[in-house]
């Protein structure tokens, strides 16, 4: 369960959330807390959901869903901060408190009461994932180098009792700091550099829960999420005329994409071991190579490659991705997604000629592409590339 303010926006909230649980492979429901009028550049209006609502929709939510872990977001007023305290408790929801005081640029978000009363609330959690404006607040401690991070973590665990997670954020080049069961570490993945960070924290701590529902120990889970919410930051979406967002679905799209690329490289190779296409390509001293690349930036080919061997082809080798070859170098630095690398011969360049194709050498922006004594012919799909071959080999 979130329980948060809805971004109009789409990048942070529940919005995130959600997206968050669905990629991770939970399903997620909805205590709505509040709705709000904004998008990339800025927050233009906000309005409270009704205690009455908002108690309505936990109520519905657990007569009927089996809800072990929540986590919160926005809390807009101390009512509601209290009447989630309560629902908590007796529903006995195990809660990650995320809590929204202070945006990541130091940005107030709620008045003193809320605060004493998110206090409250921070004790009843199993951990707290500040930011580091919030962490001073909570902890009293000035924070500009880790050790003062540290010491802000180990004073908010001393003194709510909870675990802590205290983000350092681009100001301590993403380090977190920690605190476990008082034991504190520091939590560091690649430092990335964007302004498009909106919807992060929410990212970061939807992930801490949806992995604690499928049955990580704490630990574990906020290894996890750190490394979930880092892959969602490194390809955050450039939206919007403001601060884009985090995209929670990347690590999903990244693996279907290399999977897709891996089935499309197995179909050609079918095809092309199948019919034989290459055959008059080839002499028995060629070994060529495919390759197939990802919006990620990902390139799978050959571990070995491609070799005439007597009347057919023979292929070497399983496909793996990121390997150094010449194909991969290729698709590396072009805009198009499938190549495969061909020895240059007379018959390849008359057919060039006759079909129009464009060829470059060191600009790699044609049709075929010429480097290091080899051609390069690349496709914008694998079944245009296929479709060439074909053509080629007539």
């Amino acid at each position: 369960m979130t329980i948060a303010g809805s971004d109009s926006g789409g990048g942070a909230g529940l919005q995130a959330d959600l997206k968050t649980f669905t990629s991770l492979g939970v399903f997620g429901t909805t205590v709505v807390t509040a709705l709000t009028a904004q998008n990339t550049v800025g927050v233009y209006r906000s309005m409270e959901v009704p205690l009455e609502v908002v108690e309505a929709q936990f109520d519905a939510i657990v007569m009927d869903f089996q809800v072990k872990f929540a986590k919160t977001g926005m809390l807009p007023s101390p009512k509601v901060i209290d009447l989630v305290k309560k629902k908590v408790k007796d529903y006995g929801i195990t809660l990650v408190f995320d809590p929204v005081m202070v945006s990541k640029t130091g940005y107030p978000l709620l008045d003193q009461e809320a605060r004493e009363h998110l206090r409250q609330l921070l004790k009843s959690s199993l951990i707290t994932t500040p930011n580091l404006f919030e962490a001073e607040i909570l902890s009293g401690v000035k924070v500009s180098t880790k050790e003062e991070l540290k010491r802000a973590a180990m004073e908010i665990h001393r003194s709510s009792g909870v675990n802590v997670v205290a983000k350092g954020g681009s100001t301590l080049g993403g380090t977190d700091v920690v605190v476990i069961d008082g034991e504190a570490m520091e939590l560091t993945e690649e430092g990335i550099s964007t302004k498009n960070l909106h919807g992060s924290g929410d990212v970061f701590s939807a992930a801490i829960t949806a992995y604690l529902a499928k049955g990580y120990d704490l630990k574990t889970a906020v290894r996890s999420a750190k490394s979930f919410s880092t892959f969602a930051i490194k390809h955050s979406l450039d939206l919007g005329k403001g601060v884009g967002p985090v995209d929670p679905f990347s690590a999903v799209e990244w693996k279907a994409q290399r999977e897709e690329v891996r089935e499309e490289l197995e179909s050609i190779l079918g095809e092309l071991e199948k019919g034989g296409k290459l055959i008059n390509l080839l002499s028995p001293e060629d070994k060529i190579n495919l390759g197939g690349k990802t919006d990620y930036g990902d390139v799978a080919s050959l571990a070995g490659g491609i070799i005439k061997y007597v009347n057919w082809t023979k292929i070497d080798g399983p496909i793996l991705f990121n390997l150094d070859n010449l194909v991969s170098e290729v698709l590396r630095r072009v805009d198009k997604r499938y190549g495969i690398s061909l020895p240059l011969t007379p018959k390849l360049l008359a057919w060039t000629e006759k079909r129009g194709i464009v060829v470059s050498g060191e600009s790699l922006s044609g049709d075929l592409v010429l480097v290091k004594g080899k051609a390069v012919l690349l496709g914008r799909s694998g079944s245009e590339l296929m479709k060439l071959i074909e053509e080629i080999s007539k």
